[in-house]
C-alpha cells in the first residue's frame, strides 16, 4: 500500500490494512487484536461509510469509537475482529448487551460522571448529547472484521 498525503484509501488499501491486522494478531496474539480491529474499523468507517471521528477519550470498557454522519448525528461504532459474526460477538453485561439502549445509556452516564474513569470533558459532551437525544435515537453500528477471511461487514443495530 502506497500512501501519499491526502490520498483516499481504496478498497484494496482497506484490504491491506485488514491483512496487516491479521499478521499482527498472529504475531502478538489477542493483546493487540482489539486495538488493531478498532483502528481498522475506524479507517473503514471513515473511508466507506463517510463518517468522521469525534474528539473522544477512550478508556477501558468504553465505546470503541464515536463518530458523526454527514448530517452531524452521533454514530457509535463497536468493532469486532472475530471469526464469528460481529453481532453474535456482542457481549452480555450487567447493564444490557453491548449496543443495547440500556448499555449505551449506562456508558453515557459514566462519561458524564467526574468520578468515573470514563469521564473527560470531551466524553462528557458526548455523554450529555446521547442522554439528551436518547440512546434509542443514536445510530449504533457493528463493524466486523473476519480475520480468517480478511473481510469487513457492517451491521446497523439502530
Amino acid at each position: 500500500m502506497s500512501q501519499c498525503c491526502g490520498k483516499i484509501p481504496t478498497t484494496e488499501d482497506v484490504g491491506f490494512m485488514v491483512q496487516t491486522t491479521l499478521e499482527w494478531v498472529k504475531r502478538y496474539g489477542d493483546k493487540y487484536q482489539g486495538n488493531l480491529g478498532e483502528a481498522a474499523a475506524t479507517e473503514y468507517a471513515e473511508t466507506n461509510l463517510n463518517l468522521s471521528q469525534v474528539p473522544f477519550n477512550q478508556n477501558a470498557h468504553g465505546f470503541d469509537n464515536v463518530m458523526r454522519n454527514s448530517s452531524g448525528k452521533l454514530v457509535i461504532i463497536e468493532a469486532k475482529a472475530t471469526k464469528a459474526s460481529g453481532v453474535s460477538s456482542l457481549e452480555a453485561t450487567n447493564f444490557g448487551r453491548e449496543g443495547s439502549v440500556s448499555w449505551v445509556e449506562y456508558k453515557a452516564t459514566l462519561m458524564c460522571d467526574p468520578t468515573s474513569t470514563f469521564y473527560s470533558p470531551a466524553n462528557a459532551k458526548i455523554g450529555e448529547e446521547i442522554l439528551r437525544v436518547g440512546a434509542a435515537n443514536i445510530e449504533f453500528l457493528v463493524v466486523h472484521i473476519d480475520p480468517s477471511e480478511a473481510t469487513v461487514d457492517v451491521t446497523k443495530l439502530r
